[in-house]
């Protein structure tokens, strides 16, 4: 437990951090404030947590970097404060998460939806983990015409199995929810669908609609998965990001090079 004005200061910093580069998507017209606090405070309460993540390129066929980094550093965060974490994304960012949770010696389960599944997958892990809290970081969230886009106006719906559904779920179950994004396209982005709508390239269009309690947009995704993790370090004076120091021998000089060669024996 913490008390509000220890850490306000603090908060409204980071949230300045990751707020950069908005100005070119149109969402630096956001104006919300204490969103990082109240996950945090959030997170600090829950028992168990499910991180959604994975954001498909379409032309690749894999998922951007954007959002797994940030979810395996708040999964190993979580866990270092004695949190359950279950971590959900699809085919298209299973490899880099599964490769991840390995090198951070991560308890994380990892749940993979499927197309024509989800509304049984996503009832499955809320009865199932009986989740305290739901966050997603950089997903794609569905439009008002139950479609997903790119932030370029591109279709992606059939690369993007409905993780909405866990947060709709959520909401009928009285389960908190918190998701971070860049764009306006991304779960949670419902929450500022007027300015969305009104300022970003093709608002009206990719504006996903799915609200959630907390939103913390950021600049890049990542930055916002890192600046919770931040959060949960000050308000539990413990450090519990990743780094070369507290976990020898396994993030350090060869983690690019272990990643690489993992990656091509997986093609």
């Amino acid at each position: 437990m913490y008390i509000r004005s220890n850490f306000y200061v603090k908060f409204n910093e980071f949230e300045k951090l990751i707020s950069r580069n908005l100005d070119k998507r149109g969402l630096d017209k956001v104006n919300l404030t204490g969103q990082i606090e109240s996950c945090v405070k959030s997170l600090n309460l829950s028992q168990t947590v499910v991180i959604v993540t994975g954001f498909v390129i379409k032309s690749a066929g894999v998922g951007e970097t954007d959002g797994p980094p940030g979810a395996l550093a708040l999964a190993y965060g979580l866990e270092r404060l004695g949190k359950k974490v279950v971590i959900v994304t699809d085919k298209y960012s299973e490899k880099f998460l599964k490769i991840g949770v390995e090198l951070l010696n991560l308890e994380a389960s990892i749940h993979i939806f499927k197309e024509n599944m989800e509304d049984q997958q996503a009832e499955q892990i809320i009865n199932e983990y009986e989740p305290d809290h739901i966050i997603a970081i950089e997903r794609p969230g569905r439009n008002i015409e139950n479609r997903c886009y790119s932030m370029m106006g591109e279709d992606i719906t059939e690369f993007c199995p409905n993780t909405d559904l866990l947060f709709i779920k959520a909401k009928q179950h009285n389960i908190r929810t918190s998701a971070v994004g860049d764009g306006g396209n991304e779960v949670g982005m419902g929450k500022v669908s007027d300015v969305v709508k009104k300022h970003v390239f093709k608002g009206n269009i990719i504006c996903a609609q799915v609200e959630t309690d907390s939103l913390i947009v950021a600049g890049v995704s990542n930055w916002g998965a890192f600046a919770i993790c931040a959060g949960l370090c000050i308000t539990n004076n413990k450090i519990i990001m990743y780094g070369r120091k507290n976990i020898p021998g396994r993030i350090g000089e060869n983690c690019k090079s272990r990643c690489s060669r993992r990656l091509q024996q997986e093609k």
